[in-house]
């Protein structure tokens, strides 16, 4: 009885529900098609479809890059992009220029121009960079004028101009590594400074490796704490190329070159302290590191912690430097015109190049046939292995 009631229920209660949706289905089927339609919408499509245009030919953008670049933006009227256009180029920027930035930050068309454009411009023309090279500047940073005045650009140039001592220098790293202005360079100004690093040190690595202001400011300390714990003196030059080296290795790459230092058979407090003399041994990469250690081992019969206590040897281009040299050093060797002592003939493979054939004019006048057999090995292509 229970479940014949069930039924039943059921049954009047789908008649009823499909009678009501059929009902309403046909007062759906007698209304007008332009009653249907989702206006808001196609409001949206028809407005993104015209910030794709606006970017395709008001910016020069290409149909991709538009497409893109429109995802980024929402405007009813093209007022203010148009105004932001305009102010770039009464100030001396190039269509390719404004397309290409547009392109990279189009939030830029969004922004009032003369209220978060102006200022930023007026501070570098303040500063002696010129439009032309304002425009440079921009075109390969754009974030540049992204990036807070007073929260970023004022403090980081000046930041600069004190390191630097000279306005005309923070300019010059500015144009050299624009996105300096968009990080905390401060803050790694002042790790360093903590650290004991002197300020032309840390001026140093300012000038060659900007990119290096972009780090987190936790982990840069964190790598400057690492050196400092390898026993180099915050005082030396190698303090700041050694934090240089620990950052671009990483440490699955560090640890990979230790062990191929062990497999030569230095141990670990050899090389740490051939990396405290000389970081860029760290810095070449394993084949280079491989190439080297064999030449020095196995063709100069050295022992491998002679090499690691010389480490600018690994750094020095086997090709351009050792190759050609190898000949002749071996040949004075031979007729007893060099000590047979590791110094010695380390020191011949680093020396300038100048001071390496002024020493060959030496020996020249005991062997004629030496500056000829060195010029001769200058030809690398021609050098083999087994000629030394």
């Amino acid at each position: 009885m229970f479940y014949f009631l069930s039924r039943t229920l059921l049954h009047r209660r789908c008649a009823v529900t499909g009678s009501a949706a059929a009902q309403k289905l046909s007062l759906v089927q007698k209304l007008p098609f332009s009653q249907l339609s989702p206006k808001p919408i196609l409001a949206k499509v028809n407005q993104h479809s015209s910030v794709i245009s606006f970017l395709i030919n008001a910016c020069g953008l290409s149909p991709k890059s538009a497409l893109s670049a429109s995802k980024k933006l929402h405007f009813e009227t093209s007022e203010r992009p148009n105004l932001v256009l305009s102010f770039f180029k009464n100030h001396g920027f190039s269509r390719t220029q404004i397309s290409k930035i547009i392109g990279r930050t189009p939030e830029l068309l969004l922004y009032q121009p003369e209220k978060t454009l102006l200022p930023k411009f007026e501070f570098f023309y303040s500063k002696g960079i010129s439009s032309s090279d304002l425009a440079a500047l921009v075109y390969t940073c754009p974030r540049v004028i992204v990036t807070g005045l007073q929260s970023k650009i004022v403090p980081s140039f000046n930041c600069l101009e004190e390191l630097l001592k000279s306005k005309d220098k923070a300019i010059a790293a500015i144009k050299h590594f624009p996105f300096i202005l968009c990080h905390d360079i401060e803050g790694k100004v002042a790790i360093l400074r903590d650290h004991g690093v002197p300020d032309p040190n840390i001026a140093l690595f300012v000038r060659r490796w900007p990119h290096l202001s972009m780090s987190n400011p936790d982990k840069f300390n964190q790598t400057v704490e690492v050196v400092k714990e390898m026993g180099i003196n915050p005082l030396k030059s190698q303090f700041v190329v050694a934090i240089v080296a620990v950052k671009k290795i990483g440490t699955d790459v560090w640890e990979r070159k230790v062990n191929l230092y062990k497999s030569w058979g230095c141990s670990e407090e050899q090389i740490i302290a051939s990396f405290t003399k000389f970081p860029w041994c760290m810095i070449a990469s394993e084949n280079k590191i491989s190439s080297a250690m064999d030449f020095f081992v196995n063709k100069m019969g050295w022992k491998a912690n002679a090499v690691v206590e010389r480490p600018i040897l690994i750094s020095l281009s086997l090709e351009n430097r050792i190759l050609p040299r190898a000949p002749v050093l071996q040949f004075v060797l031979s007729k007893g015109l060099l000590e047979e002592k590791v110094s010695k003939v380390a020191w011949m493979f680093t020396c300038p190049e100048k001071r390496f054939v002024r020493k060959c004019l030496t020996w020249h006048k005991y062997e004629p046939q030496l500056l000829q057999l060195y010029r001769g090995k200058l030809d690398l292509c021609k050098v083999r292995e087994g000629s030394i």
